[in-house]
């Protein structure tokens, strides 16, 4: 889980710095939506070890991820 997880921070700070979001803001929206990338990365893939989020929290973030994050 923690490579996932340091994997999907990454890509989601790469993708935010890509969508032109200013630096600072990046670290905080990376701690919010960084089990959106993850749960993007792992579909259909069982992890070792437990998933903290329910699929109610990953919907809404997903939707409000998407909404930053257009095409």
């Amino acid at each position: 889980m923690k490579t996932l997880e340091q994997t999907a921070r990454r890509i989601c700070a790469l993708d935010l710095e890509g969508k032109g979001f200013p630096q600072p803001t990046i670290p905080q929206l990376v701690d919010r939506f960084w089990p959106v990338v993850a749960n993007e990365i792992r579909q259909g893939v069982s992890l070792v070890g437990e998933w903290p989020f329910t699929g109610e929290q990953i919907e809404a973030w997903s939707v409000e991820y998407r909404t930053l994050r257009p095409g």
